[in-house]
């Protein structure tokens, strides 16, 4: 399986998304990441990459710039899509760390830890594989910060801080 990233306009991105899951041999998805938001007092869910589209298939890199010229005007609001020195799919160490990472639907959810010496033990959801990857912790906004680079950023995630148990 291939994973390509397109980057659109935000005003766009569920005409495109409805689009380009309407092919058959494409599955089309805004990764999400569950947070807490203060002013609710609740969990909600907001794009990872604002304004990206990741799309999973058999096709590869020919065929699927094949796909995106076929489109034409069923591509409005696709600026480009993003490539490493003309290879667009992302690599399979890549691949791993969001499979691992986001669930069935795309989405990286809240995981739970407690604090042992100002350093979070994971005990349970999508973060128990990355323990030694977090860099900072921001317990007021309960996120942590991941030493994982994605498209030149670091990678946050929903981190829970609870008492040990």
């Amino acid at each position: 399986m291939n994973w390509y990233i397109l980057f659109a306009l935000s005003a766009k991105l569920q005409k495109l998304l409805k689009i380009l899951n309407n092919k058959k041999e494409l599955y089309a998805f805004i990764p999400l990441i569950e947070y807490y938001r203060r002013d609710i007092k609740g969990y909600a869910l907001k794009p990872l990459f604002p304004s990206y589209i990741f799309i999973k298939t058999k096709l590869n890199q020919t065929q699927f710039d094949i796909l995106l010229a076929s489109m034409k005007e069923d591509k409005d609001g696709l600026i480009k899509q993003l490539k490493y020195k003309d290879v667009a799919a992302l690599s399979q160490e890549e691949i791993n760390m969001f499979e691992s990472l986001l669930d069935s639907f795309g989405v990286l959810k809240m995981s739970q830890a407690y604090l042992i010496h100002h350093k979070a033990k994971i005990i349970g959801g999508p973060l128990q594989d990355f323990e030694n990857e977090i860099i900072k912790i921001d317990k007021h906004n309960q996120l942590a910060y991941l030493n994982l680079r994605f498209m030149d950023r670091h990678i946050q995630a929903g981190l829970n801080i609870t008492s040990k148990i």
